[in-house]
């Protein structure tokens, strides 16, 4: 058996790592050889932002709690700034407010690093300074995942949809760990305020590449066959179909022939609520899975704080996302849906379990190697809770859906942060390390409900 097992293992970890690279394959044929590329440098701000508010904030009050809260300001910020992208994301005419956004960034980190110099840890001047740099910090996750549609329907590929939403997953993950090596190196070597300085700097270039590629100039998806499904019937198509359908009847059978439609049977109801809560619980995993990043965060800012480390923070959390984007690169490969649902609760299962380690270190070697073991259950969750999100709703309902879930994981990720933090701060690291497994918990809770219902849903069976 082993001989036979062992063969067998190494041909799926093998299988597993070349579907990613063929999915990047026929992404690079589809939209150019620099475009994959270029979606992971464009994420590095929306991570060094909130790093470099958190290091320099818990450095000049000497308080993570108030760190944490600056910087959750900020990332509930990007989070609102991310829905408004994804709320213009059928506009013909975008670029304005992306060019917007580009200029009022750099000018707002200048004015939150006047605020720092002036007034110091004063929470009433830092607060509003920290939740308008998040306003005008693009989350270019969602500017890629609607770029992809324009890209994928001008080239007529709608059968790289779904690989290329795999795709930006990976690159969620990949993008934290370069942001936050580039935010530990930054911090170390020229101070916690030059971090938040280069984000500036590499936001302006974000959205001058972006507008500048060619994909900036192909029309938005604003029609759901633009990727080759038919149109949705029109109201006045409905209405003449139902008055065609009504002079073939009886008037025995037709009760609604002065123009009322007929209540909808129970059935229909419970089939319609249930599809509902499909829809919604990836958006619960979502904010689960960003306070379970949130809190991880915040507990390694207390835990850095007790040993007087706070500049290391972003090497701490690198380390998480090394292994964590390591893991979504392996699970980027495609999967059959029951699969995507089996593993969104393993791997929300093993998150719980892995949370439960951060209470044991005591020292750093001990706390890099429980992040080392954190982070190989985050990167599979999100892969899986977007692949969840891609499905649970029919396009163009799913780009919507998509856009919520990730300003959902956002506001996860403010929450866990905080918590986590002001926690850790009151009464002991300890108490901040339970965070993380809560967290953990909401996110296999969502999973094993999202399975519940939908086998509920397909055989059409109980409540």
């Amino acid at each position: 058996m082993p001989s036979t097992s062992a063969p067998q293992l190494l041909g799926r970890l093998s299988a597993a790592a070349r579907g990613p690279l063929a999915d990047s394959r026929r992404l690079a044929a589809a939209g150019g050889a620099l475009y994959p590329v270029l979606t992971l440098l464009v994420r590095l701000p929306q991570t060094m932002v909130p790093l470099g508010v958190l290091t320099t904030v818990a450095l000049v009050s000497g308080s993570p709690a108030l760190g944490a809260l600056c910087a959750a300001a900020v990332t509930v910020g990007s989070a609102l700034c991310g829905l408004a992208m994804g709320a213009a994301a059928t506009w013909r005419r975008r670029w304005p407010g992306l060019l917007l956004v580009g200029v009022l960034n750099p000018l707002a980190v200048w004015w939150l690093l006047r605020v720092l110099a002036a007034q110091g840890a004063e929470p009433a001047a830092l607060l509003p300074a920290c939740l308008l740099t998040g306003l005008v910090l693009p989350q270019m996750g969602v500017v890629c995942r609607l770029r992809w549609q324009s890209l994928l329907a001008g080239s007529d590929r709608g059968d790289l949809l779904e690989p290329s939403q795999r795709h930006e997953s990976v690159m969620d993950a990949v993008g934290t760990v370069l942001a936050a090596g580039l935010a530990g190196l930054l911090a170390v070597r020229l101070g916690p305020a030059a971090v938040l300085a280069v984000a500036a700097a590499l936001t302006v270039v974000s959205v001058a590449v972006l507008l500048l590629h060619p994909s900036a100039r192909l029309p938005p998806v604003l029609v759901p066959w633009a990727l080759g499904r038919p149109p949705a019937p029109t109201h006045a198509a409905r209405q003449r179909r139902r008055r065609q359908s009504e002079l073939r009847l009886p008037p025995v059978l037709v009760p609604w022939a002065l123009g009322r439609p007929p209540a909808p049977t129970h059935a229909a109801r419970q089939r319609r609520r249930r599809q509902s809560e499909l829809r919604l619980l990836p958006v619960v995993g979502a904010v689960g899975l960003g306070a379970l990043v949130g809190s991880v965060l915040g507990a390694v800012v207390v835990f850095a704080s007790s040993v007087d480390a706070v500049v290391s923070v972003s090497w701490l959390y690198a380390v998480a996302g090394l292994t964590s984007a390591a893991a979504a690169v392996l699970a980027s490969a495609p999967v059959g849906a029951g699969r995507l649902r089996n593993r969104w609760v393993v791997t929300a299962a093993a998150s719980v379990l892995a949370a439960m380690l951060l209470s044991v270190p005591d020292d750093a070697a001990g706390m890099v190697l429980v992040l080392a073991l954190v982070g190989p259950t985050v990167g599979p969750v999100l892969v899986a809770v977007h692949g969840i999100a891609d499905q649970a709703a029919q396009r163009p309902r799913a780009t919507v859906l998509t856009t919520v879930t990730t300003s959902a994981m956002s506001v996860g990720i403010a929450a866990g942060l905080v918590l986590s933090a002001w926690s850790g701060e009151q009464w002991g690291y300890r108490t901040a390390a339970l965070w993380p497994v809560l967290s953990a918990s909401v996110v296999l809770a969502a999973a094993l409900r999202y399975v519940h219902r939908w086998q509920r849903t397909a055989t059409g069976t109980g409540r």
